[in-house]
């Protein structure tokens, strides 16, 4: 039976050690059958060296990790995973490299929104328990233009007998955390559409553009960062590509595909982040800064230090991860000079024909926050709503509450569309309560703050838990939060 990918919200759960030094892995992604019975797959990877061994039945020494799932809607359990996962056996304990080991499990599921709770026990040590919870959502389209995640490789090779990772006669090992180390020169990646013969007709084709760009100031990583592939419909239809990323320097990126017809429209955008760590390679933006020549510019024009040191951090928010390493290590060990040239080839590089009104378009909203949410002691570009106004633009709506009988002040700002994402919240929050500096305690925007127990955090307070994974208060008389985080009057 084939298997396709679906649209969905995807989290993911990077390596945990903790004190007993068991370390897991695991991706989980939505998928459907041809049927469309929409299904949770669990990829699942242990380190091998980080677990006890012991004598099984066969005389072999073997690991052997317990794995439950509970996926929960409205506080009830839906669906379960509960067994236990073993590793290979050894004739005796001083094995070489105790290699890792995993397992690929499959769920099924309805659409809709669920909690997902994890635990994991090294059954050879009962002092070693990883619990975590997480969220996903699934939602399958039956006839509008949808794709899968974009699934990031480690590996890509002919399948063999006993590989975990299969897929379309592939062997395609996922690429754990997302990240890219300065070892890794190339980055697989695969991603299914669905619904094209519909949408653009049997046996046409459409193409699929592929770039890495900047994941705050979506620009180019390089020039050469680009891919098109022409693809024919078909009732799933796989882009698969390569890219080259060895001139990729360290830094936050997404992964980008546009989904394009014939008629040059783009029909759907989808995008998958990633992390690069790539030391010795430098930006563009590094590399030629220190070439500018900024006589006659406006920048030449400012002379005091200390507006200039202001002007430079205030750009913090819209940087690339480049630029923010900029700021953090080198921007008070550089002359006057140095940190002008950087200035303004900031913005020369966002605006090559007006550099000046580029600035000054943006230090209209710098000085907006600061007046909005700064203070005699704290820049308004430094506090989080600032930083999230000044990276995201202000947001649609907001939903102030400063005085719920049971919560902290708090605020949560709703974004009805960002570049890479629909229907973004923030949730900002003052437990000071005498203060106007509000901390993001929540979002449900990718790579932002992502806290499950937002809800429990806001009533602290007043809310003393008896179960730790509670994610929701017990209800009060004027509970507004669930109404507010919907935003429905």
């Amino acid at each position: 039976m084939k298997r396709t990918l679906l649209i969905l919200t995807l989290l993911c759960f990077w390596a945990m050690t903790f004190a007993q030094n068991m370390k897991v892995m695991l991706n989980h992604k939505a998928y459907c059958t041809d049927k469309i019975q929409p299904y949770i797959e669990f990829t699942f990877r242990v380190g091998g060296t980080t677990v006890a061994y012991a004598l099984n039945e066969q005389h072999r020494y073997e690991a052997d990790v317990l794995i439950n799932v509970d996926v929960k809607k409205n506080d009830s359990v839906v669906a379960n995973i509960h067994y236990i996962l073993a590793s290979e056996t050894f004739a005796d304990t001083i094995m070489v490299g105790r290699p890792d080991f995993g397992d690929v499990h499959n769920l099924p599921i309805d659409n809709g929104s669920y909690f997902l709770e994890f635990t994991f026990q090294d059954v050879n040590n009962p002092n070693s328990k990883i619990e975590y919870l997480d969220a996903i959502t699934v939602n399958f389209p039956k006839d509008s233009l949808c794709t899968s995640g974009i699934g990031l490789m480690s590996d890509v090779r002919s399948a063999e007998p006993g590989d975990l990772y299969v897929k379309y006669g592939f062997s395609l090992t996922p690429l754990f955390y997302n990240y890219a180390g300065d070892n890794v020169y190339s980055l697989p990646f695969i991603m299914e559409v669905y619904n094209t013969e519909k949408t653009f007709g049997k046996g046409n084709k459409f193409i699929a553009k592929c770039y890495i760009e900047d994941n705050v100031s979506h620009r180019l990583a390089t020039p050469q960062s680009t891919l098109s592939l022409e693809v024919k419909t078909a009732p799933v239809a796989l882009v698969f590509g390569q890219f080259n990323i060895y001139s990729v320097p360290s830094g936050n990126y997404n992964l980008v595909i546009d989904i394009i017809g014939e008629d040059s429209v783009i029909y759907h955008t989808n995008r998958c982040f990633f992390q690069r760590s790539n030391p010795n390679v430098l930006s563009l933006e590094l590399q030629n800064y220190a070439h500018v020549n900024t006589e006659n510019t406006f920048v030449d024009k400012i002379t005091d230090k200390k507006v200039l040191n202001d002007y430079v951090a205030c750009l913090y928010p819209i940087a690339t991860n480049i630029e923010r390493d900029f700021f953090d290590k080198r921007m008070k060990k550089i002359d006057d000079e140095s940190l002008k040239k950087y200035f303004y080839s900031f913005w020369l590089s966002r605006n090559p024909i007006d550099p000046e009104g580029a600035w000054l378009e943006y230090k209209k909203q710098v000085d907006f926050v600061q007046q909005a949410f700064g203070s005699k002691l704290v820049k308004g570009y430094r506090t989080d709503r600032g930083r999230v106004y000044l990276q995201y633009g202000p947001p649609t709506d907001i939903k102030d509450t400063p005085m719920d009988p049971a919560t902290y002040p708090y605020q949560i700002w709703h974004y009805y569309h960002l570049p890479d994402q629909n229907n973004v919240k923030f949730v900002f929050w003052c437990p000071a309560e005498v203060t106007n500096d509000y901390e993001l305690l929540h979002s449900d925007k990718n790579n932002e703050l992502h806290d499950p127990y937002w809800q429990m955090k806001l009533t602290k307070r007043f809310n003393q838990p008896e179960d730790y994974q509670q994610t929701q208060p017990a209800d009060y008389f004027g509970n507004q939060m669930d109404k507010n985080w919907r935003f429905n009057d």
